[in-house]
Formats: C-alpha cells, structure tokens, sequence
C-alpha cells in the first residue's frame, strides 16, 4: 500500500512546490520508494510509492494522457488486468506490461466514470481532467485504502491518511463528537464521517467529484447482484472454486515472496492449502509462505490447528511470537499517525508477523479475512422465500438445520424465525445490521445527556441507500461491503502494516468472489447446523480433514485482558479524558471489565465471559486518541 495526496484551490491561487513538499513532509512513514510530486496551474497531487507489484517498479505517477491532458493517481491494484486489457483493444495490447495506473488512466479515457464499473481490485484513485476543471475520487467496494477528503470553501484537498490534510493542507483540526459517540457506543455505522469534523471519508464503493467550486457524490456500487438461489450446491462448489483460484492468482502478483498467515482456522487453512495446490499444479508462478503466531499456554493458542496444515501438506510454517502492548507506543502512534490505537488482539495475531515481513523486506501478506463476513451464513433469506411463496424451499432448509427434531419442531422453529423480522422492527433491523450488536439496545454507558446533543440515536439509522438490492437477504449481506467500522477497527492496522512496508491482501474479498456472494444461496452457505457448509464442501481433499470438520474457534482476548488492565491501573476509568468530559459514565465501563479481569486472574482457562465488553477497550483508545492524536486533556 503506497498513499496519494491532492489539493485544487478554488480563489485561482497556484500550487507550487512549497504546499506540496509540505504535504509530502507531513505523513508518517510513506513512501518507501521515493515521494512524487506534481502540478498545473489549479491542480497538485503527491504520491508516496510503495511498489508491491512488478509493473509499478520505476513507475512515476501522475499518469498523464497525452491528448486529454487527465492526470490519474492510484494508490492500489488492479486484480483483473487480462480483462481490462482486452476492452482496450490494439492499445492494451501495447500496455501489457504496463503499471495499473496507466491501464486505468487509458479506461477513463475511453469510458469516464463508468470505468470504475470495470475494475476489481484494492484502489484508492484521483483523476484531475484539467479541460473541464473536474476532479473524480473512486474507491473500491470494500474499501481497504484508506481515503479523506476535505473542502473548506476554498481548498479542496484529498489524502490517504489524515496528517496529509491537517498538518500539510492547512484543515481546521476539530473534533466530529457524532463520529466518536458512534464508537464509544460500539455502534459505528456513519460510511462517511471520520473523527475529525470536516473532514470524510470517500465511501466504500463510493465516488467524489469536485467541479466549479461543488461537491457531488456518486455512490457507483449496490448491485444488482446475480440471483444464484436456484442453482445445486454442486454448482456452487464449482464456482467458488474457480473464483478462489482466480483470486489466488490475481493476488500473488508481488514484486517477492508472498506470505499468508496460518492461524489453523478454516479461512486461512483454505488460503494456504489451496494457493499450495495451485503452485504445484503449476499455476501460481512461486510458492505462497506460512507464518504462524503462536502463544503456548494462552487459550488462543493454535498450535495443534496450524500444526495439522503443515503435516498436511509436508511445509514448516514460519512462527513468531506475541507481540505485546506497550502503553506507551501505543500512546506514540496516536501522535506520529493520527489514527487510533492498534488494538492488543490485532497485536497478537499481526504484530510478530509484520515485524519477521519487515526485517527481510517482504512486502506482501496474505490473510484469510472474509471467511466469517460472507461464508458464515444466516436465515435473511428466509422471509424472502416466504414471500415470493417458496415454502417448500423454506421448509425444507428448516428441516435441514435441525435434522435431529421431530417436523413439527422443525416447521414451528423455521416458520418463527421467518416471520419475526417481518413483524418487528426490531428484529428486522437486527436482520439488516447483523454486524451491529442488538444486545446493546441503548448503551446506558454513554451518558444520555451527550447522545441527545449529539444526535446519536437518530445517526444510527442514517444509511446510503443503494437500490440494487434485492430482498433482506441481500441488504444484510451487503452490510459486510458497507460496514462502517472498518474505519475505527481497520484503518490503523492497514497504516501500523505500512509502516513496516507490508500491504495486506485479502483473497476472500476479492469483487468476482464478493459478488457471487450476494448472490448465493443462502440454503448452501448454512446446512445441518453447521457454519461455512459451502467453503467444507469446495474443500473437500483440499484441507486435512481436522481442520474441514473443525467446529472451534479461537478468540484473542487474554492479551487484551492484560493491555486494558495495565492501562486501567496507569489512568484510572474517573481520570479518562471522554469521562471527563461527560461523555461516558466510568462505573458502567468499570463494571464490564470487571468479569474479564476475574477471568483472567483465574487462569482464563474457564469460559470466557459473555458480557458487552468492546466499549471498555473504545473508551481507552479514545482517550489515547484525543491526547496524542488531536492533543486534548481531559
């Protein structure tokens, strides 16, 4: 992952080199390969290279078009070359070898805004068309690059990170309360607001334009999505396969060695069996690494799962250790980034991982993300079926889920859970935020007071519409696209992995994979009560049969346990500065770490508890962020 930069003034002033260098001097840790800058007469662009494919080796950026003039950033990867080539005709032949960001230069050229239809892949993208005075931000569906944007009625600048805009820019530093009422809540849903006002996010999926002193927004992603609800599971074994090839070798493009983690679950054992198959059947052109976190004598050790893909298929993966929270690097990565803390669990399962990538140069890792967001499975197909009048269908995945019940219990328990979201609207929110926890109706954590004056309850059901879908089961499943938090939860870990010169991929969310997603059929992706039935079933001689049947899994909570505790005894709950400020009510927050730090001094061998706990650990990042980040003391 490299990073972009932009700005257009809109009082005639030029940019030059001074605003630029100051832009280019104000992010933290970009830029591995050198920084770029570059300007007309309105418009300036900075770009931070980090080449992590062969074609952007040597690259320089903006790309340029000869006759239109249009200069295009990219900050990403194009996944499907080979068909964005051939809608190019004699000229893709020509472009090859091309760097991505030319190839997408030369679509915008052909096709405009419509282009972005046409790609797959990780994207941040800017195009500058100088003629018309327009500029165009894209960002691909699922959002991993990070993108923000600004306009103060003067200045209109874009950035992948928030220091760009702030300190290099000149934007007001301000605090967005709604935004951080939405994450002490553990309800973020906003898909534009980040925690710093005036300044958004380029949506997932989502597309800006800067014309004549205007702002527009184009939300270009939300379907339709092919409907595949009729097709056998045999046809839906073959496609995933096919896609989760393509998406193996679409992803493994890298300038070195590519390395996936092994946590010995079934999202990642699928990706490390599944890439080893292809390269020995010759069609991965190197061999994809393991590497292993390990925690001998923790709860989350996987040890004897990881273990068992490695005997599997005759490798020995690479293992590193915890690597454990600092308090005070973590308070130091507030203030040199301005993202949030990384959180301890995230630490655990990444931190050894990117410093072992770091130390020998490696600039590629493999995750097994997404197996959980579209694999998992639900019942938001049901009151679709019930609707269109496919009971038979209904009654029979019903029976399905439950095989060991008498059919009267089976019909009752098929039909309550059919109806209920059609009744309650409750339940049918429940239904279309799955990734929202409803347990925490009203987090009585959060003074009232505060989430009156802010807003919070009516922010909570603000949404971007997107008409393309079809039914429940396509909105709940389009949350995973649409989730508001990767923001708070996965901004930091994508900048804490840049700044050891690693961009993590994601074959699972590859697009051609996504959309077959929304559209399978949810009777697949469930069955006999048990979860990711269609994934066991494509894995069949793939993964050793352990890890297929395993229905376990591992949850990093023991070192999470321990960071919050020595925060807790460093600063007080009373003494945090969102206590201080009326925001939250420290007794409650006190009280949900209670049992966890009980657990926890009792060997955190027993259960884990099942109480609401995220808040506690929002609450200190947010404090962290608020003193080290925007450098406000409570």
């Amino acid at each position: 992952m490299s990073g972009i930069a932009g700005a257009i003034f809109t009082d005639a002033r030029p940019i030059g080199p001074e605003l630029l260098d100051r832009v280019a001097g104000s992010t933290f840790s970009r830029g591995f390969d050198g920084v770029q800058t570059w300007h007309d007469d309105r418009a300036g662009f900075v770009r931070f290279a980090h080449a992590t494919t062969p074609q952007a080796r040597g690259e320089t950026q903006p790309f340029t078009g000869a006759e239109s003039q249009i200069a295009l950033l990219l900050d990403g990867r194009l996944d499907n070359r080979s068909a964005l080539l051939a809608l190019l005709g004699t000229d893709g032949a020509r472009l090859a070898d091309a760097p991505d960001g030319l190839i997408a230069l030369k679509l915008f050229e052909l096709e405009g805004r419509e282009f972005v239809h046409r790609l797959v892949g990780d994207y941040a993208i800017a195009a500058w068309q100088p003629r018309k005075r327009r500029l165009d931000l894209f960002r691909s569906p699922m959002g991993w690059r990070p993108f923000l944007w600004a306009y103060d009625g003067i200045t209109f600048g874009f950035a992948t990170e928030p220091r760009a805009l702030i300190l290099g820019l000149g934007f007001e530093r301000k605090l967005n309360e709604g935004a951080i009422g939405e994450y002490l809540s553990a309800r973020f849903v906003s898909e534009t607001d980040t925690l710093w006002a005036g300044i958004e996010r380029v949506p997932q999926g989502g597309a800006i334009a800067f014309e004549n002193g205007r702002v527009s927004r184009w939300n270009w992603h939300g379907g339709p999505f092919e409907d595949l609800s009729n097709r056998s599971l045999e046809e839906h074994v073959e496609r995933l396969n096919h896609l989760l090839d393509q998406s193996l070798v679409a992803t493994s493009r890298s300038v070195g060695p590519v390395t996936a983690q092994l946590s010995g679950g079934l999202d990642s054992s699928s990706i490390v069996c599944r890439s080893t198959e292809l390269f020995r059947a010759g069609k991965l052109d190197h061999p994809v690494g393991a590497i292993s976190a390990r925690f001998p004598g923790e709860p989350h050790d996987e040890t004897e799962w990881s273990s068992a893909v490695e005997a599997h298929l005759g490798i020995a993966a690479e293992v590193v250790g915890a690597r454990r929270f600092d308090p005070d690097v973590a308070r130091q990565w507030c203030a040199d980034s301005y993202q949030l803390p990384v959180r301890p669990n995230v630490l655990d399962s990444m931190g050894g991982v990117l410093k072992a990538l770091k130390a020998d140069g490696r600039r590629v890792l493999w995750t097994g993300e997404g197996g959980d967001d579209w694999l998992n499975g639900s019942l938001a197909h049901w009151p679709d079926r019930f609707m269109a009048g496919r009971w038979g269908k209904l009654f029979r995945h019903g029976a399905e889920l439950w095989p060991n019940s008498p059919w009267h219990v089976q019909a009752r328990r098929t039909l309550h859970s059919t109806v209920l979201p059609l009744a309650s609207r409750k339940h049918r929110e429940a239904l279309l935020t799955p990734h929202l926890d409803f347990r925490l109706d009203r987090p009585d954590w959060v003074r009232p007071e505060w989430m009156e004056r802010i807003g919070l309850v009516d922010r909570w059901q603000q949404k971007i519409e997107r008409t393309g879908l079809r039914g429940m089961d396509q909105q709940s499943r389009y949350s995973v696209f649409s989730l508001g938090r990767r923001y708070t939860m996965v901004d930091s870990v994508l900048a804490f992995a840049e700044n050891h010169g690693v961009e993590v991929r994601h074959p699972l969310h590859d697009r051609r994979l996504t959309s077959f997603f929304m559209g399978a059929g949810g009777e697949h992706l469930r069955k006999f009560n048990t979860r990711k039935f269609l994934l066991r079933e494509a894995m069949k001689g793939t993964l050793p049969e352990k890890i297929r049947q395993r229905r376990t899994k591992s949850y990093f909570v023991s070192h999470q346990v321990d960071a919050i505790g020595a925060l807790l005894r460093q600063k007080p709950v009373h003494e945090l500065t969102a206590v201080k400020l009326g925001w939250v009510v420290p007794e409650k927050i006190a009280a949900m770490h209670a049992p966890f730090e009980a657990w926890r001094q009792a060997g955190g061998q027993g259960p884990i508890p099942e109480t609401a706990w995220g808040p506690v650990w929002f609450t200190l990042a947010t404090d962290m962020w608020l003193e080290h980040a925007f450098g406000l003391k409570g």
